[in-house]
């Protein structure tokens, strides 16, 4: 009888579970990671954007006139920083105070 009893309560407690969305279902982290499919040169391409569009990071991107060195500083004040990969062919980081993007390089 017990046992009845204990399937019984797991049954109905489980069942109610599923019917409750979770406190966070609808919530979007306003400081996620945005894909971004951005080409900039035949070499160069927007990745992800975070706090920006990633029309924006193109942009900054487009105005560079520098070679892709480990560490560098592109317009308007971002400063960027090899993260994964090698110089000739990886994925940099480029942030400014709560903007930030990162780009794929390949040569």
């Amino acid at each position: 009888m017990k046992r009845l009893a204990i399937i019984l309560i797991l049954t109905l407690t489980s069942a109610a579970a599923v019917g409750v969305s979770p406190a966070g279902a609808g919530y979007t982290d306003p400081f996620a990671w945005k894909k971004c499919n951005q080409k900039v040169d035949f070499n160069l391409k927007i990745t992800a954007a975070s706090n920006m569009r990633c029309r924006g990071a193109r942009s900054v991107m487009r105005r560079y006139d520098g070679s892709i060195a480990r560490r560098f500083d592109a317009p308007s004040g971002f400063g960027c920083k090899l993260v994964k990969g090698r110089p000739i062919s990886g994925i940099w980081r480029c942030s400014k105070k709560g903007k930030a993007f990162r780009f794929a390089f390949g040569d």
